[in-house]
């Protein structure tokens, strides 16, 4: 059945959300939102790095936070980070569909609910999404992924159990009441609204920031790679952010794109470490609601959009539309771009990507210089890959390592600098090995958008190259590991590896502040 269009579906409930700007209008109706908030106005001292301050925290709604304020001095960020998070936690026991005692937990237990503000806007703009998009976005589908995550533990997918699942929900009427903000769930319908409410949760916590701590001149809060930025950014010329490779989970991994924005916002949704392998088979965990089907065409979509509600979204709406779909409703929605990249390698771009992206096909970050190559050459189709783990520690003023990761030749000669995580000067040389001998060159991207990581769990690349970009050969080489905390200690430890033509796996014990370690040789997957 042909759906009216959504401009003419706008229920009470819905004309507020969008005039309170949580839904885009068309185009026709733009005139009509409330003005984003403009950057304070450039002057010759911003051809400086203005003074920022950058925070980071693992184990915030099962993944990382980043956040980063310019202005004001440390204290002021502090405050803004203790704002973010309060509000992150307050919205997290609301909204979460992991917490058994959270509200939505209690709105998926009955048929009908008065609710918070805060779970009618998000249920109420994740229907209105679903509306917007003819069905490939929906907040319904928690049945279905229950499924897909019992088929995960258990190795046995029943896609027919899933297929009558989204059937059912998608057939049901939810039905929404926005002056007693009840809202009534039928029976197939369990609520799954992640797809939105991180984004939700993000534009929140950047407006309680901005509500609450003065002397602030820009903002930006990235949580698992989807991010909200306002303000002025610490370079000229704005926020500038990366876009990682599709199907590269580690955190060096290569970008297809820079974007440099103002105050805006930025998801990508995608294959990742959140897949769920099923009989050694990786399957994304983003499904279809028209068939319950684990999306296949696409690995991965970048979003910009005013807002990171409308962002998280769509991101997830154009990796179940087909692709040529999706570029027309992002040409169509304002202040939307985005790229596809899809499974068979290739890049899809709506009209308005090309004027925000500065860089393409640009390689992760570089340091320096370079290192000889060894006799027999690097195999073909190999990488060396370091996964590690930072764990959560329960202590007072914890603050999270700073962590450089590194490659050297026997002699201790660099041959790659692999991550440094964490680039505010004043803590960069705590890591005073690594500063010491190769640092000193800070790289200027703010944050990279990329798929949701789990939480603490971090991964890097060695493609077998050197600084230079020139191919390594086979030999020793040593892996530095160094990592150092604000009212902590300092971590430095080195391994030996031996890379040859065989694969191998050389697991590392924790030691003080880094949980595990394990390098892996082999053929890359």
């Amino acid at each position: 059945m042909q759906r009216t269009p959504w401009p003419l579906r706008l229920t009470l409930g819905s004309k507020l959300l969008a005039a309170a700007g949580l839904l885009l209008p068309q185009a026709s109706q733009a005139a009509s939102l409330p003005a984003m908030p403009a950057a304070p106005p450039a002057t010759a001292s911003q051809t400086q790095v203005a003074p920022h301050w950058r925070f980071h925290r693992d184990h915030v709604l099962g993944t990382s936070l980043d956040l980063i304020t310019v202005g004001g001095n440390e204290a002021t960020g502090r405050e803004a980070l203790a704002v973010a998070q309060a509000e992150i936690d307050r919205l997290d026991r609301v909204l979460s569909r992991y917490r058994a005692d959270s509200e939505l937990a209690a709105l998926n237990q009955c048929e009908q609910m008065q609710v918070s503000e805060a779970l009618y806007e998000v249920v109420a703009a994740c229907e209105q999404w679903r509306t917007r998009t003819q069905g490939a976005f929906s907040a319904r589908l928690g049945v279905a992924l229950a499924l897909w995550q019992d088929a995960g533990l258990s190795g046995k997918l029943d896609t027919d159990a899933i297929a009558r699942a989204v059937a059912a929900a998608e057939a049901a009427e939810v039905k929404l009441d926005p002056n007693n903000r009840t809202i009534t769930r039928p029976a197939d319908v369990v609520f799954a609204p992640d797809a939105l409410a991180k984004g939700y949760i993000i534009d929140r916590a950047l407006q309680a920031v901005r509500n609450q701590v003065e002397g602030l001149d820009g903002l930006l809060i990235d949580i698992g790679g989807d991010i909200r930025s306002w303000g002025r950014a610490p370079h000229a010329g704005g926020w500038q952010l990366g876009v990682a490779q599709a199907n590269q989970p580690q955190d060096n991994a290569p970008l297809v794109a820079t974007l440099q924005l103002g105050s805006k916002a930025v998801a990508t949704s995608g294959r990742g470490q959140r897949d769920i392998e099923i009989n050694g088979m990786a399957h994304a965990h983003i499904v279809s609601p028209q068939t319950g089907a684990a999306v296949s065409e696409v690995s991965s979509v970048t979003v910009v959009a005013d807002r990171a509600a409308d962002a998280d979204a769509l991101s997830t709406a154009f990796a179940v539309m087909p692709a040529a779909q999706s570029l027309a409703l992002a040409d169509r929605l304002p202040g939307v771009a985005t790229l596809l990249q899809l499974a068979d390698g290739s890049q899809l771009q709506s009209a308005a990507w090309q004027g925000l992206a500065t860089e393409r096909n640009s390689l992760a970050p570089r340091f320096i210089h370079t290192a000889d190559a060894a006799t027999a050459p690097w195999p073909a189709g190999f990488t060396a890959s370091i996964d590690y783990e930072v764990p959560k520690i329960e202590a007072e003023n914890y603050r999270a390592p700073f962590i450089a990761i590194w490659i050297t030749d026997q002699n201790r000669a660099i041959v790659r600098n692999l991550t440094h995580l964490g680039n505010q000067e004043k803590w960069i040389d705590s890591n005073y090995v690594w500063w010491r001998r190769y640092g000193r060159k800070i790289e200027k991207l703010d944050t990279v958008t990329k798929p949701t990581r789990k939480p603490g769990k971090y991964s890097l690349a060695w493609d077998g190259t050197d600084e230079a970009g020139r191919k390594v050969g086979q030999g020793k080489y040593l892996v530095h590991i160094e990592a150092a905390r604000e009212h902590g200690g300092h971590t430095y430890q080195t391994f030996e590896i031996e890379l040859g033509s065989k694969p191998l796996s050389l697991p590392q014990a924790a030691k003080d502040e880094l949980g595990g370690v394990v390098l892996r040789y082999g053929k890359s997957a």
